[in-house]
C-alpha cells in the first residue's frame, strides 16, 4: 500500500497526489491519502487548508488511521524518532526531485511536497483525466469558461495573502513585483495577436490598484466561484503568467494547448536552492522583482 501525506494548498496536494498516483501505477500498488496532517495545521501554527482532491475525478481512498499508523511507522517507537529526526533535526521536506524515490517499493508513506514534473510527466495523460472537476460546473463558472474558449485568453495568477501576511512565507518565497508582470504581459503580447488577459488573485482589489493593465482584461472574480474551480479555469486559458505559486503552476501544466506560452518568475524560491527541476524547460522565466 502506498500513503501520500498530504499537506499545503491545491497545488501542493496535487504535487502529492502526482507522485503516490505515479508509483502505485508503477508498483501496481493501492494508492490511499492521509488527511489528518491538513486537519492539525492550526494546531501546529500553520494555515490551515482543507482537503480539495476531492473535487477532481482522482482514484484514491482515504486512508484509515490503523492504516497510517501501520505504513507509516513499521518498525515502532524507532520509526517514531527517525521520522522526528528527519522532519524536526534535519528538516527534511522532500521539495525537489530525488531520482531514487522512483525506485522504492513495498509499502510506502509519503510525507513531503514533491515539487517537480520529472516524478510524472510520463503519466501525463492520466493526470489530465483525473485533475478534471468531479461535479458539474457552476454557472459562474460556465460564464468564464465561455469567454476563455472564445478568445485569445491569457491568464495572470498574482498570489497575495500569506505571501504578504506571514513574514515566514514571505522569506521563504518572496513576492512577484508588478515590474514582473509588466514583462510578463510585453512578452505575452509580443507574440499573439490580440490577447485577452484573466486576472485570478486572492486580492483583485490590489491588483487593480497596483498593477498596469491592458484594455483587454477581465477580472475573475465572484464569492460563488471555488479555488478548484479558478485553478480549472486558469488551465482552460491558452497561455499563462503564473506567480511562484504552485496553484498556479498546475493551471499552466494542465493547460492542454501544445502552442501554449508559459511565463514564470525566477528564482522561484528566495534562497533559489530547489528550483531545479521545477520549471519546465519550454516556459520562459522572467525575474520576479
Amino acid at each position: 500500500m502506498i500513503i501520500v501525506n498530504l499537506k499545503g494548498g491545491i497545488g501542493n496536494q496535487m504535487f502529492q497526489y502526482a507522485l503516490g498516483k505515479k508509483l502505485a501505477l508503477k508498483n501496481n500498488d493501492t494508492l490511499k491519502l492521509a488527511i489528518d496532517t491538513l486537519q492539525k495545521a492550526r494546531s501546529v501554527g500553520d494555515m490551515h487548508r482543507p482537503y480539495s482532491l476531492d473535487a477532481f475525478s482522482i482514484s484514491a481512498e482515504i486512508a484509515t488511521a490503523s492504516e497510517v499508523r501501520t505504513i507509516k511507522y513499521p518498525y515502532g517507537i524507532i520509526s517514531v524518532w527517525v521520522r522526528f529526526i528527519n522532519a524536526r533535526i534535519l528538516k527534511k521536506t522532500n521539495i525537489g526531485f530525488i531520482p531514487e524515490v522512483l525506485n522504492w517499493r513495498g509499502d510506502l508513506f509519503l510525507d513531503g511536497y514533491w515539487q517537480s514534473p520529472s516524478y510524472f510527466t510520463d503519466i501525463r495523460d492520466t493526470l489530465l483525466t483525473e485533475f478534471t472537476l468531479e461535479t458539474p460546473v457552476s454557472d459562474v463558472m460556465s460564464s468564464y469558461k465561455q469567454q476563455i474558449e472564445s478568445s485569445t485568453s491569457v491568464s495572470i495568477h498574482i498570489r497575495r495573502g500569506d505571501y504578504v501576511e506571514n513574514p515566514r512565507v514571505r522569506k521563504e518565497f518572496g513576492i512577484c513585483e508588478p515590474a514582473y508582470y509588466k514583462a510578463a504581459i510585453v512578452h505575452v503580447t509580443e507574440k499573439l495577436t490580440a490577447p485577452t488577459f484573466f486576472i485570478f488573485s486572492d486580492d483583485i482589489q490590489w491588483v487593480k490598484e497596483n498593477l498596469s493593465l491592458p484594455e483587454s482584461t477581465v477580472f475573475v472574480q465572484d464569492s460563488g466561484l471555488k479555488a478548484v474551480e479558478e485553478l480549472t479555469l486558469m488551465a482552460m486559458c491558452k497561455h499563462n503568467i503564473i506567480a511562484n505559486s504552485t496553484f498556479s503552476w498546475w493551471g499552466a501544466w494542465l493547460n492542454a494547448n501544445k502552442n501554449k506560452i508559459v511565463v514564470c518568475p525566477t528564482p522561484w524560491f528566495e534562497n533559489n536552492s530547489s528550483d531545479l527541476n521545477l520549471i519546465p524547460k519550454i516556459w520562459i522565466q522572467l525575474p520576479k522583482a
